[in-house]
């Protein structure tokens, strides 16, 4: 008997441990939101809002951190030669408010990307060695709202088209 209680004692002691560590009350979770982003002459916007997302409204008030976030994105281009591309985040703007250009203090999260005639898919492994300023990608992510632009030397809407976007966020939560 004083074995079994040896036993179950020190177990008791890891249970306390792990949950006072959060190694019980913790886990990860992955938010898929898919979105079409509008041509607004010269450049794409999209106003991200995952705060309507099932994963956010469960964990939203004990978001420990963003592990990592990254996006799809297909791009159909019929330009006569290759273009570039940018993408740029800023914090989440009035919806009635329809931008004119990409602000000047939007942070830039893809520079230069190189788009050639055709079809092209980016993939979301492909976009992590894309990202850049993901320190501020995922302090604005937390928010659960941020605002989305790109731009291309090509022509908007037109001859360069954003057919589909997909941001993939994996968060770690409490309980």
């Amino acid at each position: 008997m004083r074995k079994l209680k040896n036993k179950l004692g020190w177990f008791g002691i890891a249970v306390i441990g792990c949950i006072l560590t959060g190694c019980l009350l913790s886990g990860t979770f992955v938010i898929n939101h898919k979105f079409t982003m509008g041509d607004m002459g010269n450049f794409y916007f999209y106003q991200v809002d995952i705060t309507n997302e099932e994963v956010w409204e469960d964990h939203s008030e004990n978001i420990d951190f963003i592990d990592a976030i990254g996006l799809e994105l297909y791009i159909t281009s019929s330009e006569p030669s290759t273009v570039t591309f940018d993408a740029y985040v800023d914090t989440y703007s009035d919806v009635t408010i329809t931008p004119g250009s990409v602000p000047t203090d939007a942070t830039v999260i893809i520079e230069d990307l190189t788009v050639s005639p055709g079809k092209t898919f980016i993939t979301y492994a492909g976009s992590l060695a894309l990202l850049k300023n993901l320190k501020v990608l995922k302090t604005l992510t937390k928010k659960g709202k941020f605002d989305f632009y790109a731009e291309t030397t090509g022509t908007a809407g037109t001859t360069f088209i954003i057919d589909s976007a997909r941001v993939v966020i994996t968060l770690s939560a409490g309980y």
